[in-house]
């Protein structure tokens, strides 16, 4: 994999990729900025240098409600210490995986996510930030719920069918009783009758 630097010339948001193959260098906000999935930079305290328009169809904010914000605007307390303990490892590691996000969109919806962070280094390779990898998990959190509900009605049905079950065995339980009963009745009155020829 190759090293992620910043170009001196430019702003902390401009990285430049190096590329051994090609000998030349993309620059990583055309990256961004063509990744399917919300990617975004921020810098050690977590504010938000760089973002992709998938990040504001996600979010649903302007580009200025964006940038330059910390990313505790847009999650709660508790996921911002998470998010600054997923900023260590990313300084620790180089990488942080599946941290569980839950950004509140303009909309006021809480939106269920997962982080994916590297380490986003200067050229004396000093770790000065992030690139953040989001993914909408709310079509995956559907289909969960909706599997757990067809498991309920499933197991719903499977102790009807017991109950039914139970009420169709029993019956059948009387049926026999009743069937022995009534050939022990013939039998007695069979005797009976015998007896009566005899008499």
């Amino acid at each position: 994999m190759s090293d992620n630097v910043v170009s001196t010339a430019t702003a902390p948001t401009r990285v430049n990729i190096s590329s051994t193959k090609s000998h030349g260098s993309l620059d990583a906000d055309i990256i961004i900025k063509n990744a399917p999935d919300p990617v975004f930079v921020s810098d050690l305290e977590g504010k938000i240098l760089s973002a992709n328009d998938a990040v504001y169809e996600l979010l649903g904010f302007r580009t200025d409600e964006v940038l330059e914000q910390s990313l505790s605007r847009f999650i709660s307390p508790e996921e911002t210490r998470e998010f600054t303990a997923a900023l260590r490892e990313v300084i620790e590691r180089g990488a942080t995986r599946n941290a569980r996000l839950n950004p509140r969109s303009a909309s006021g919806e809480v939106i269920p996510t997962t982080l994916n962070a590297s380490a986003l280094r200067d050229a004396d390779g000093k770790v000065i930030g992030a690139i953040g990898i989001l993914r909408d998990m709310r079509a995956y959190e559907k289909v969960v719920r909706d599997l757990q509900e067809s498991k309920a009605e499933l197991q719903e049905k499977i102790l009807d069918l017991e109950k039914f079950e139970e009420v169709v065995v029993g019956r059948e339980l009387k049926m026999i009783a009743l069937e022995k009963e009534i050939e022990n009745l013939r039998r007695e009155l069979d005797k009976v009758h015998r007896g009566q020829k005899w008499t």
